[in-house]
């Protein structure tokens, strides 16, 4: 679906770099913010925040690395997944297969994401909230389970465990806000632009510009411009996020 036409508004090497680069910096943020909670240097409030505002980014990152990387192509950090929203969980390969399927089955009954799109927004919204646990159970009923997904499976288990027993009210509050932020960005990037008045498909999400210029300042064009224009991605999952709207003025001018 990448047009020739459209080949210089196409995410490269740099931006392949760029997001590795975001998702080591802002997983090193999320686990600071986890330290600093612990040692009183941050309240809650200002821990919620920040960690919210890097998940978010984070997981834009590694959604735009999905469609650049395979997972043989990255670190051992990338690939295991590290920050903890579930005790069981998948890593960047499961997630990147899933992906994939997400774009060729899109709202379909065969999409693997169906079932956190389809249904309506009691459906959806429950999908959401255990998106971790389904997609976890789901994947290995379709495809089993490797040795390696196995060992990362019990790494990420024991980093869970293991933080849980530091410091087991700092941590679940800590986990909440991750769990949360999770939920919502994944209600939106799912259910929302994949399901309209009953019909499933792909939309996009106009905001206005008194919303999408502060959201912008918080969370980044890619976020923005991933979720606005997410019609566009999936008829041209290799152009780059900020290059959305430019695109999509394109296939509006034919």
């Amino acid at each position: 679906m990448n047009s020739d036409e459209y080949k210089s508004y196409h995410a490269g090497d740099s931006d392949a770099l760029e997001y590795h680069l975001k998702l080591f910096l802002f997983t090193t943020i999320i686990y600071g913010c986890f330290v600093a909670y612990v040692n009183g240097w941050l309240s809650l409030a200002v821990m919620a925040v920040i960690s919210s505002v890097c998940v978010t980014r984070w997981l834009i990152a590694f959604h735009e690395l999905f469609h650049l990387r395979r997972a043989d192509d990255l670190d051992f950090i990338t690939r295991l997944q590290p920050i903890p929203f579930s005790p069981f969980g998948l890593g960047y390969h499961e997630y990147q297969e899933i992906h994939k399927g997400h774009h060729v089955n899109t709202a379909s009954a065969d999409d693997p994401d169906a079932f956190h799109i389809r249904g309506g927004f009691f459906r959806a919204f429950f999908g959401a909230v255990t998106q971790h646990e389904q997609a976890f159970v789901r994947y290995i009923a379709r495809h089993g389970l490797s040795r390696e997904l196995l060992v990362m499976t019990l790494i990420r288990l024991s980093l869970f465990v293991g933080l849980l027993l530091i410091a087991p009210a700092a941590f679940l509050a800590w986990w909440l806000v991750l769990r949360v932020t999770y939920i919502i960005n994944d209600f939106v990037f799912f259910h929302v632009v994949h399901y309209r008045g009953g019909e499933t498909g792909t939309f996009s999400l106009p905001l206005p510009s008194w919303l999408m210029h502060p959201f912008v300042v918080i969370y980044g064009f890619d976020v923005v411009y991933a979720t606005m224009y997410h019609d566009t991605h999936h008829r041209h999952s290799r152009v780059a996020a900020r290059h959305l709207p430019s695109v999509a003025v394109l296939e509006y001018a034919k």
